[in-house]
């Protein structure tokens, strides 16, 4: 599989329907399940806005993508993978103070260009701030098992 695409299908598998929509009483538990679902709805828009401003997502062994706005654009240049299934299993999670860091495994099964399957896994950790009691996503990385 390509690099780039590799990148994303693992960086898509990891973690609101925008800031706003996040109440105090999510949790960084809950910031994942909607990346989660975004992820299944290939939403980049609502994808990119579970993350801090500044953020930055990366795929072991592949560069950084650094900034909300650059998450948007990598994310919206995939319009040939279809996502079939999406699971992300959170294996701990801690708080302190307004910084979280949620760690689990993710799945998912892809359709590229309308032909090729493809199954990846492997392992996330999200680091979160909470910013105006909204839980917001500032590092992703993840790496394939």
């Amino acid at each position: 599989m390509r690099p780039r695409l590799l990148c994303c299908v693992a960086i898509l598998s990891v973690a609101t329907y925008s800031c706003s929509e996040t109440s105090a009483k999510a949790s960084p538990a809950d910031v994942i399940k909607k990346y989660e679902r975004f992820v299944l709805e290939m939403k980049a828009d609502s994808i990119a806005q579970l993350f801090t401003a500044d953020a930055e997502i990366g795929h072991e062994g592949q560069p950084a993508v650094k900034g909300r706005d650059s998450i948007y654009s990598f994310l919206s240049s995939f319009k040939n993978v279809r996502v079939l299934n999406n699971r992300d299993e959170i294996t701990t999670s801690s708080i302190r103070d307004d910084s979280a860091t949620v760690n689990g495994g993710y799945a998912q099964t892809v359709i590229v260009s309308g032909k090729d399957t493809v199954n990846v896994a492997g392992k996330f950790t999200a680091t979160m701030v909470r910013d105006k009691n909204n839980w917001l996503i500032s590092e992703m990385k993840t790496r394939s098992n």
